[in-house]
């Protein structure tokens, strides 16, 4: 053999002869990818954040998950798109200070709403059904049962009618000239997070099998202290389990967050036979209510 051909014959023997093959490498995971169908200008309220992260677009389902259909512009389509601060953001009270979370189950997303006096964990769920329904041209449905005996109504408030106390309940007067605006709708939450709480939640909703559970229903047991919390997203699989995303506000007045779920993430699976447990305690499916007048 020349020479050069044997030059070429070594060469590839080195370059082949011993090769092993690679296996083949999975492509990378599609990034989630989530565009909201509501505009930014669904949430009215104050806000810190100029740019509009949904609740959604933060939380992929879980890996088998599907999320759950809700119509078009309902209460449940809201919640699942509410306005995420940044991650990282720690929750804080009225006045901006920091607040210390539990170590587990605390939050996993700050909601972008700002704290008001006396905005605790039913309140937050009455500011949020409030506000959706003023949003969606719904509001002679807002409406709210008092912790003692009566309503507050914001088609009354907004008429003029403010509240007295007088003995032990409150009565209703024309005092004020009529006022639908934002800072009229403010000072009527003020007034419903005064005079009701996590006792009058529990009659403001209806009871929900748990084969029938939506996103937009939420957990109250009255009592002081009491607890609220509500689903703000929900996904299903194949065998029919569930999986749901939940928001709370708690004591002292603070930012509602959502929590971080009892498995890996934020997702909490929920079961029939099962309580759900947070940080404050545990519900039962006794304890799940879903507004009257939804969705």
């Amino acid at each position: 053999m020349r020479p050069a051909g044997a030059a070429l014959l070594l060469l590839a023997i080195a370059l082949f002869g011993c090769r092993q093959d690679t296996p083949p490498t999975e492509p990378p995971a599609a990034e989630y990818v989530y565009v909201s169908p509501l505009p930014s200008g669904a949430y009215t309220w104050p806000r810190q954040s100029a740019a509009y992260e949904p609740l959604a677009a933060r939380f992929p389902p879980p890996s088998g998950f599907e999320r759950a259909e809700l119509p078009d512009d309902s209460f449940g389509e809201w919640l699942r798109n509410l306005p995420l601060l940044p991650e990282g953001a720690p929750v804080v009270d009225e006045r901006g200070h920091r607040l210390p979370v539990a170590r587990t189950l605390g939050p996993a997303a700050v909601v972008d709403m700002d704290v008001r006096r006396f905005q605790e964990c039913a309140d937050v769920i009455l500011r949020l059904r409030a506000e959706y329904l003023r949003w969606s041209s719904r509001e002679d449905e807002i409406v709210f049962h008092l912790t003692g005996p009566g309503t507050i109504s914001w088609p009354e408030w907004r008429s003029g009618m403010r509240p007295r106390l007088e003995g032990d309940r409150l009565v209703f007067e024309r005092t004020a000239e009529p006022d639908d605006s934002r800072e009229s709708f403010d000072r009527f939450l003020a007034s419903v997070f005064e005079w009701c709480g996590t006792i009058s939640l529990e009659s403001d909703g209806q009871a929900v099998r748990f084969e029938d559970v939506q996103v937009g229903n939420y957990f109250t047991r009255g009592g002081s202290p009491g607890h609220a919390v509500i689903i703000v997203d929900l996904a299903r699989n194949d065998a029919g389990e569930l999986r749901a995303l939940i928001l709370q506000g708690y004591m002292p007045a603070q930012s509602p967050h959502v929590l971080t779920g009892g498995e890996p993430g934020a997702w909490f699976a929920l079961d029939a036979g099962s309580p759900l447990r947070v940080p404050w305690g545990s519900f039962t499916w006794e304890d799940v209510r879903r507004f009257s007048d939804a969705p």
